[in-house]
């Protein structure tokens, strides 16, 4: 991949990073104590089929995959878990995510942030959300993904602990 910028030709991550800096935002950042919210924002996709979970005082752990479209990652005790519909989200389509964070089963508070990595590389960061329990977002994938594996990453902190919940994608025309 490789695009032109300032009379110079880009490529690898520096190109990818062009692309995800034109993505849109969230239009709501809303949510609400062991309940539900959405916002709506458009993203770019990533490449990865192992999600990781990790936390400040211990090494990264693997996360599993228990279901189509699921992705779960447990730390120092708090366990969260990324559903969504499909690895091959279509430009221009919703592709709905949701989050949910727990610790013995119960809801607790917890931030969820974006990144998106193209090679292994984060090349852009993404939206922050403050929830309790459950969360859920909606993308639009644009047009300048396409074609490219990347890797969707959900940085859940909750507790003391950090885990990363990554989401391989690639997006579709």
């Amino acid at each position: 991949m490789s695009a032109h910028r300032g009379g110079r030709l880009l490529s690898g991550s520096a190109a990818v990073l062009l692309l995800l800096a034109g993505c849109g935002s969230s239009s709501k950042s809303a949510s609400t104590q062991a309940s539900t919210s959405s916002s709506t924002h458009a993203s770019t996709p990533t490449s990865t089929q192992q999600s990781t979970a990790s936390s400040t005082a211990q090494p990264p752990a693997p996360s599993t995959t228990t279901a189509p479209g699921t992705v779960t990652g447990t730390s120092g005790g708090v366990t969260a878990t990324l559903h969504a519909g499909t690895h091959r989200p279509k430009v221009g389509h919703a592709w709905p995510i949701s989050f949910t964070v727990t610790r013995g089963g119960h809801a607790v508070k917890a931030e969820v942030s974006y990144e998106y990595l193209f090679a292994g590389q984060v090349v852009a960061h993404r939206s922050r959300y403050t929830f309790t329990g459950r969360f859920k977002d909606i993308f639009t994938w644009p047009s300048s993904a396409v074609g490219y594996p990347l890797t969707f990453r959900a940085v859940i902190v909750s507790e003391g602990a950090t885990i990363n919940l990554d989401y391989p994608v690639q997006v579709a025309a």
